[in-house]
């Protein structure tokens, strides 16, 4: 990364990976964190071993590692997870706590006026209702969808209601035969307004074209712009300068 110029954002998904956010970005310049809990902690017992224990869920506890450190810059990874609710779980309850714990986290970034890094999975159409009933209560939501793989009509309420989406190494996938191409990510690219678009890895997932099924790292965003300066039609070095600034916007960095 250092040797790219490439900066980063390293994000916490559990109490103890937002204390390893921070500490790692307190070691090294051009490096920032998130605090917050992963969605799918609530409804699954699907476990990644490189991210450690999940522990117990506590706000509080995040609020202490949000204002412990400059380096934060951002609640989250928070949001919905549909798709990892165990099938042993009551569905509707599942959904519900998920919703409740992100309006939690919507909540704090209110109070200390930070962006939400927004984790969803099979659940877009509900995303956009949360959040437009956050406007409706009286604050705008700021925040990115981080990495959008929705339709192009699933992106407008998001897009309309202010919201940044970024993108990962999917975009570099050869599309399925079987797929709709009107409702491939690519026609996202292809319209969104450049000024809410950004560009990241989810690093070690995701891999990008050329490297897919190696381990991801965050060097490898330069493969996700320039995919994205193809679809656009664009110099590359434009869409890096226009997704450095929205990000430096977004993160108020």
């Amino acid at each position: 990364m250092q040797e790219k110029d490439i900066w980063t954002i390293t994000v916490g998904t559990t109490i103890g990976t937002s204390r390893s956010a921070i500490e790692f970005a307190e070691q090294h310049k051009g490096v920032w964190a998130t605090v917050g809990y992963h969605p799918e902690h609530f409804t699954s017992d699907y476990h990644d071993e490189a991210e450690g224990d999940a522990g117990t869920y506590s706000i509080e506890e995040i609020l202490k590692l949000a204002t412990s450190s400059e380096k934060v810059v951002a609640i989250g990874e928070t949001g919905l997870d549909f798709y990892r609710i165990d099938e042993t779980r009551n569905v509707e309850e599942g959904k519900a706590q998920q919703e409740k714990a992100f309006r939690e986290h919507i909540t704090l970034a209110k109070e200390l006026d930070l962006p939400v890094v927004i984790h969803c999975r099979e659940a877009l159409t509900k995303l956009a209702e949360v959040v437009q009933d956050e406007k409706e209560k009286g604050w705008d939501v700021r925040g990115v969808v981080h990495c959008y793989t929705g339709t192009w009509e699933e992106a407008q309420p998001l897009l309309d209601l202010g919201l940044y989406l970024s993108f990962t190494g999917v975009i570099t996938f050869p599309p399925r035969k079987a797929d709709d191409p009107e409702k491939h990510v690519h026609r996202v690219i292809e319209r969104m307004p450049l000024d809410r678009m950004l560009v990241e890895t989810d690093a070690p997932w995701l891999t990008p074209v050329p490297f897919r099924g190696k381990q991801n790292e965050p060097a490898y965003v330069e493969y996700v712009a320039a995919h994205i300066a193809k679809l656009r039609g664009m110099p590359l070095e434009e869409i890096e300068k226009i997704t450095t600034k929205n990000s430096l916007q977004l993160f108020s960095l």
